[in-house]
């Protein structure tokens, strides 16, 4: 296995040069699975702003041994309350639909009217479609009813076990149902 990315007393800063977040330290090998916990406003969602960069004031140095184009990115739900008249399938690439995520979903719903399960299960499908060698999810169970974390868990099992050289960086506050062989847990304070 080879490192995808290296991370070292990397720390959120605002504009103003304030810290978000605290110094974290992490290598993350390929097949691996991150795991960031920590209380609401402790910087996860900015620090992996960061390393998309989508965040561009930090300290401290990382290193993405892949290119951009080999990652995908969902970002929180709440992020993504736009008001366009999209169904659930223009959201979702032709390659995508025929994964179980999308079983017994009706892609014919508009995006507007579609529950938090069904628009995470869509998301999700559309970046396991393009199968990236790094997958990073910001809080992907949140707005999500028990029965659909579950859905969510298993579809991410399946592909990490389809796709060994991928890896996955997660932020949740809750435990994972799943028992992943090789997650680190990381938690910011």
């Amino acid at each position: 296995m080879s490192s995808i990315l290296e991370v070292r007393n990397l720390k959120a800063r605002s504009r103003e040069g304030l810290d978000l977040s605290p110094a974290v330290d992490f290598d993350l090998q390929e097949g691996e699975v991150l795991f960031l916990r920590g209380e609401n406003g402790s910087g996860k969602s900015t620090l992996l702003k960061i390393l998309l960069g989508l965040h561009k004031y930090y300290e401290g140095s990382f290193q993405l041994r892949i290119s951009k184009v080999e990652m995908q990115y969902v970002p929180q739900l709440g992020n993504l309350n736009f008001h366009l008249p999209l169904t659930l399938q223009d959201m979702v690439p032709p390659t995508a639909r025929d994964l179980p995520l999308l079983r017994g979903l009706d892609l014919n719903k508009k995006w507007n009217t579609a529950s938090g399960g069904e628009r995470q299960k869509v998301l999700l499908a559309a970046v396991l479609a393009k199968r990236p060698k790094l997958l990073v999810l910001d809080e992907p169970f949140n707005h999500v009813d028990k029965d659909s974390v579950q859905v969510l868990e298993d579809a991410l099992a399946q592909f990490l076990k389809m796709n060994p050289q991928s890896s996955l960086i997660l932020v949740s506050h809750r435990a994972l149902v799943q028992n992943w062989a090789s997650v680190k847990f990381l938690e910011i304070r």
